[in-house]
Formats: structure tokens, C-alpha cells, sequence
């Protein structure tokens, strides 16, 4: 059976399919005559035509439009992307894992052999050439740059 969806169709669908069948009017007179757009009255005249040609039924007319190819390809682009970020969110535990694990076995390593490992921040610094002084005629030596 055919269900109306909405208050204009319930209102104005049997006075536009009057106005067409037996006042003769086009879609663009109803939509004048009636509140409504003239692709609603071409549309609801189309589909009783269509309906008393036997070629639809009111159920497929009002069915809610099919997934499109275009919306099922974007359903499988976004469940790749999503299939991509559940990787990389993996790779990414695995990384974080792997560094908790080095700073670890660094930290072993700086205790069992009393020595140190990472930089600390009291090692000497080097200046450079262009930090001398501009009286100083003889080049560069490498014991000059330490601080």
C-alpha cells in the first residue's frame, strides 16, 4: 500500500494529479497554482503515469533511493583507511615499545659498567674559528677552537 511521507504530499499529491489528468494543466501552471516546486508536481505526475502503465509500483517509487555505486565505493575507501589506521596505530605501539626498551637496556648497560652512555650536559663545547680573535694571523688548529 502506498504510504504518503510528508504533510505537502498529503495535502497537494491528489489535487496535482487532478489538476493534470482532468484540468489539463503542466507542472509549471500547478506550481503556480499550488505551493509546491514544479519538479515535485513533474515528479508525482511521472510516477502515477508510470504506475497506471504498470511500469513501477507506488512501493518502489517511495522506497528510500538505493546505495549508489559512488557511496558503496566510499564505504570501501573508509574501510580501507580505517583498516590503515588500526596498522599504523599498531606499528606505532611497536615503536614506542621498542624505545622504552633501548632507553632500558641503556640504563642496564650505564649501571653495570659505570660508564656513561647518553650525552651529558657538561661535555666541553668547541667554538668556532670565526669566535678568535681577528689579531691572530696563523690559521685555525684544532687546540685553538676548545673553550
Amino acid at each position: 500500500m502506498y504510504h504518503l511521507h510528508t504533510e505537502k504530499q498529503l495535502k497537494y499529491f491528489d489535487e496535482v494529479i487532478r489538476l493534470h489528468y482532468e484540468e489539463g494543466y503542466g507542472k509549471d501552471r500547478i506550481s503556480q497554482v499550488l505551493p509546491i516546486g514544479h519538479t515535485t508536481a513533474s515528479r508525482w505526475i511521472v510516477a502515477t503515469f508510470a504506475r497506471e502503465k504498470g511500469k513501477i509500483s507506488w512501493e518502489n517509487y517511495m522506497r528510500k533511493p538505493q546505495e549508489t555505486a559512488s557511496s558503496s565505493n566510499e564505504k570501501e575507501k573508509i574501510d580501507k583507511l580505517q583498516a590503515r589506521v588500526k596498522e599504523l596505530e599498531a606499528q606505532l605501539l611497536r615503536a614506542e615499545i621498542k624505545a622504552e626498551a633501548y632507553d632500558e637496556i641503556i640504563n642496564v648497560a650505564e649501571a653495570k659498567f659505570r660508564i656513561p652512555i647518553r650525552k651529558k650536559a657538561s661535555t666541553k663545547q668547541y667554538r668556532t674559528c670565526t669566535q678568535r680573535s681577528e689579531d691572530a694571523i696563523a690559521p685555525c688548529s684544532f687546540a685553538s677552537c676548545l673553550v
